[in-house]
């Protein structure tokens, strides 16, 4: 890992714990709403990456078990949840998806290929993010809440997770091919970095700019 890269996953780590510090600040304006919810799940994931950073480290095989079967998919339930159970008001919708999401993960199971799951899981769960995030911005452009983006915490949130989310899809999708290319790698590397930061960034944004109850 080069020194830039060394550099950017400690930005990133103060990005993720700087968002979390925000929300717990921040707490008593989303206590009666769902948000406090997007900041219990901003605190778990502040958590999960200083224990990654400092503990997991040194455990290298188990991280990648860590992040593949628990944070990656309690990020996809809970954004599924955000989207599609309380900003859509489609709970078929976040069931639907989050029993395929789930179902997605079974082929390691089955073949018991560590690769076919890391790509094959989160392409299906991007997809279906994806299709949430359209029905989104649907939603606010056919409404006033795109008059008051700067009040609305979806706007951040939508913008954050398809930046992130589907802009960084190739490198988990096909991470075993773009590994063999050491340049292409670490473009697409830095790039994932990147959008992780900014979206990170953009949800402290939202908790300090947004309404609780402007979507």
């Amino acid at each position: 890992m080069s020194d830039l890269q060394n550099v950017l996953v400690k930005i990133l780590l103060v990005a993720e714990v700087a968002a979390a510090v925000i929300g717990v600040i921040k707490f008593k304006k989303f206590r009666d709403t769902h948000w406090k919810w997007f900041i219990y799940f901003l605190i778990f994931i502040a958590l999960c990456e200083l224990l990654s950073f400092f503990v997991l480290c040194y455990f290298i095989k188990f991280r990648g078990y860590f992040y593949d079967f628990f944070v990656i998919p309690v990020e996809f339930l809970f954004l599924f949840w955000l989207y599609s159970y309380k900003s859509l008001g489609k709970k078929k919708l976040f069931w639907i998806s989050a029993i395929i999401y789930t179902l997605s993960l079974f082929p390691y199971f089955v073949f018991g290929e560590y690769t076919l799951v890391n790509s094959f899981n989160y392409i299906v769960g991007t997809f279906l993010l994806s299709f949430m995030i359209i029905l989104e911005y649907d939603k606010q452009i056919k409404s006033d809440a795109i008059l008051k983006f700067k009040e609305n915490m979806m706007f951040y949130i939508n913008t954050a997770v398809g930046l992130f989310f589907v802009g960084t899809l190739p490198f988990f999708a096909f991470h075993s091919l773009i590994w063999k290319d050491a340049v292409i790698w670490s473009n697409y590397y830095l790039f994932f970095m990147l959008t992780n930061i900014l979206m990170y960034t953009l949800f402290s944004i939202a908790l300090l700019w947004g309404k609780p109850n402007t979507y």
